[in-house]
C-alpha cells in the first residue's frame, strides 16, 4: 500500500526550515521562497547574452573566421614595428624611407614624408599610428564583420519567434529593452573580438616598441578613437542584422537579406563610381581640368563605404562637414532598425 503522508503529518515531523528527508516536499502546495543566490535585476540581459554566445560558439565556421580576423593585425603590427625601429635606429630609416616616399600624394602622407625627409619620425608618430589603425578598422575588419554577423545574427530572434520562446522569456520579469540588449550584446562581444580587441593590442604593441612611456602622452586619444570607431561599426550593423532576424521565422531568409544588402550596395557603388571616374577622365583629356581627389558622393549607396567614411573622421582624417550625410545615414539605419525591432518583439505579446 502506498505510504500517504498528509500535510499536517509532514508539518509535525519536519521542523520548519529543514529539508524533507522523505523527498516528498515537492508535493507541498503554496508559495515556496527561493533559497538560492539572487542576481541584481539589471543583469537579466546577461543570461540571454550568455545563451547566444554559447550557441554561436558551436559553429566551427565562426571559430575559423575569428582566427582569420587576427591575421590582418599581424600585418599591421609589422607596420608598427618598422616605424618604431626606424624612429630609433638610422639604419632602419634607410629601409623604410623608399616605402614611405612611394605613398600616394595625399595630405596625410605628405606630412609623413616630410618627417621622414627631416629624420624626425617622432613628430608623425600620432599620425602614423592613427593611419595604421584606421586602415585596419576600416578596410579589413568590416568585411569579416559581415561574415561573422551573417553567421550569428539570423537565428537570434527568428528562432525565438518560430519556437515561441518569447512566451518563456516574457513570462519572467524581463523587459523588451533587456531582451534586445542581451541579443545585441551577443553580437557586440564577437565584433569586439575582431575589431576592438586587436586594435587595442596593436596600440599596446606600439607603446611597448617605443623608447619610453612618454609616447602615451602624445597618443592618449587613440584608444578612445578605437572605441568610437568600434561603436560606429557595431551599433548600426547589429541593429540592422537583428531587425532582419525579427522579420522572419526562417533564419536563412534573414541571412540572405543581410548578405544581399551588403553585396548589392557594394556593387551599386562600384558601378556608379566607375562611371563617374570614367566621365571625369574623359573631361580631363578634353578640357585639361584637374580631377578632384575627394571621395565620391556615391559612397552613400554602399553601407560598407559609408561606415568607412565615418571611421575615417573618427581617426581625424576627415572634417565633420564632409561626413555629416554618412553619419545621418547610419543614425537613420540604427533608429529605424531599433523601431522595427521593438515592434516585432512586442508582437507575440499582443496576440
Amino acid at each position: 500500500m502506498t505510504d500517504i503522508v498528509s500535510q499536517n503529518d509532514f508539518e509535525r515531523t519536519v521542523p520548519e526550515g529543514a529539508e524533507d528527508p522523505s523527498g516528498r516536499g515537492i508535493h507541498q502546495l503554496g508559495y515556496r521562497g527561493w533559497s538560492g543566490l539572487r542576481a541584481p535585476g539589471w543583469t537579466r540581459w546577461i543570461v540571454i547574452s550568455e545563451v547566444g554566445l554559447r550557441r554561436a560558439w558551436q559553429n566551427q565556421w565562426l571559430k575559423r573566421l575569428l582566427f582569420l580576423a587576427w591575421l590582418p593585425a599581424v600585418w599591421f603590427g609589422i607596420g608598427f614595428f618598422l616605424w618604431e625601429q626606424a624612429a630609433l635606429y638610422p639604419e632602419w630609416r634607410q629601409m623604410v624611407q623608399p616605402m614611405i616616399l612611394n605613398l600616394p600624394p595625399t595630405p596625410v602622407f605628405e606630412q609623413i614624408k616630410e618627417s621622414v625627409r627631416l629624420g624626425n619620425l617622432a613628430d608623425s608618430r600620432h599620425t602614423v599610428w592613427a593611419w595604421l589603425l584606421n586602415s585596419f578598422v576600416r578596410y579589413s575588419q568590416p568585411i569579416l564583420m559581415v561574415l561573422v554577423v551573417g553567421l550569428i545574427a539570423p537565428p537570434l530572434i527568428s528562432q525565438d519567434s518560430r519556437s515561441r520562446a518569447f512566451l518563456l522569456y516574457f513570462s519572467r520579469p524581463l523587459t523588451r529593452g533587456e531582451y534586445l540588449l542581451g541579443k545585441m550584446a551577443t553580437l557586440w562581444a564577437y565584433l569586439a573580438l575582431i575589431s576592438t580587441v586587436p586594435s587595442l593590442m596593436l596600440y599596446v604593441l606600439g607603446v611597448l616598441l617605443s623608447p619610453n612611456l612618454s609616447v602615451v602622452a602624445a597618443t592618449w586619444d587613440i584608444p578612445f578613437r578605437i572605441l568610437a570607431a568600434s561603436a560606429v561599426l557595431m551599433i548600426p550593423t547589429s541593429a540592422l542584422a537583428l531587425c532582419l532576424s525579427s522579420l522572419t521565422q526562417e533564419s536563412r531568409n534573414a541571412g540572405f537579406a543581410w548578405f544581399a544588402i551588403w553585396i548589392l550596395s557594394w556593387f551599386t557603388y562600384g558601378a556608379v563610381s566607375s562611371a563617374e571616374a570614367f566621365n571625369a577622365e574623359q573631361q580631363f583629356h578634353r578640357h585639361g581640368e584637374v580631377i578632384s581627389d575627394h571621395e565620391s558622393v556615391w559612397t552613400h549607396l554602399s553601407l560598407y563605404h559609408t561606415l568607412g567614411r565615418v571611421q575615417n573622421w573618427v581617426f581625424g582624417f576627415s572634417e565633420l562637414q564632409d561626413v555629416m550625410v554618412s553619419i545621418t545615414i547610419l543614425i537613420v539605419v540604427a533608429t529605424a532598425s531599433l523601431a522595427v525591432l521593438f515592434h516585432r518583439i512586442s508582437a507575440p505579446m499582443r496576440v
